[in-house]
């Protein structure tokens, strides 16, 4: 029976390296909170657009030749790689008895994500699509997703899985960092660990915080290390992360942190990062 605030886990497939390592994050997690699944693929509206431009060509990567940019073509590629992303939910969601449904929606991809994912209650995807820069800082659609979106965010990317994470929780004694920390609680695994940064310059007041994530915390029986730090910037904050060597990192997205340094930390970390609202 569901007892938690994550019943139902929406993500966007794309068949990408981040998409894919979205996708097995996300199945994990639904079954281990016995949430429901829902794929979203989207048909790039711009890739459309662009075709029907008479001057539109594609480059061959492979043989850096061009051609004309065939709309028909195109077409047939997006129902391609949609029935593609549907199988690849399929098999997964199969492979560990999930409920599960699949949606293909066309638009711009960032808002057609953000629309679909207000029927859940986790939005999963990767920091990056595809693109082959393969940069560590974020992708425009997670980008617009994580300061637009109204939902739940996990940004993923590959060479990590859920199995795998010991959870780091930055706590700072406000409603935002407190929603975090119930979250990280719900998601834990039954072996995971907790790393808990109790943010604040005062020691007295970084005591304080510590005692109220223990009163959250109780009888978990997950094992927490507490960490206190004082903040002083993102990118500092991210040393400080690297050091610990979490696994997924929970942020509240209101926090009493200065404005500004969360989004810094998600744009640098290159850790699993799970945004709650």
């Amino acid at each position: 029976m569901q007892t938690g605030m994550i019943r139902t886990i929406a993500v966007a497939i794309d068949c990408s390296p981040h998409s894919r390592a979205s996708l097995d994050a996300a199945a994990e997690m639904a079954e281990r909170l016995q949430a429901e699944l829902l794929g979203i693929f989207v048909e790039d509206i711009n890739l459309l657009r662009i075709a029907e431009l008479p001057f539109a060509e594609e480059i061959r990567v492979y043989s850096a030749s061009t051609g004309k940019l065939d709309e028909e073509q195109l077409e047939r590629l997006l129902r391609q790689q949609a029935r593609e992303a549907r199988e690849l939910l399929q098999r997964t969601a199969e492979a560990r008895t999930l409920r599960h449904t699949f949606r293909v929606l066309r638009g711009m991809v960032p808002e057609q994500l953000i629309s679909a994912a207000t029927e859940a209650d986790l939005l999963v995807l990767g920091r990056s699509g595809r693109a082959p820069s393969c940069r560590k800082g974020l992708g425009s659609t997670a980008r617009t997703a994580l300061h637009e979106g109204d939902t739940a965010i996990l940004l993923m990317r590959p060479g990590f899985t859920a199995a795998e994470w010991p959870l780091l929780v930055l706590y700072d004694g406000s409603e935002g960092s407190k929603r975090a920390l119930r979250t990280a609680l719900e998601v834990a695994g039954p072996d995971s660990a907790l790393h808990l940064i109790v943010v604040d310059h005062d020691p007295e007041t970084a005591g304080r915080y510590q005692r109220e994530a223990e009163t959250l915390i109780g009888p978990s029986g997950i094992t927490t290390e507490y960490h206190h730090i004082p903040v002083s910037a993102g990118k500092e904050l991210a040393r400080y992360i690297r050091m610990i060597d979490s696994g997924l990192l929970v942020l509240g997205d209101r926090t009493n942190l200065p404005d500004g340094i969360l989004a810094e930390l998600v744009d640098v970390i290159d850790y699993p990062v799970l945004v709650v609202r």
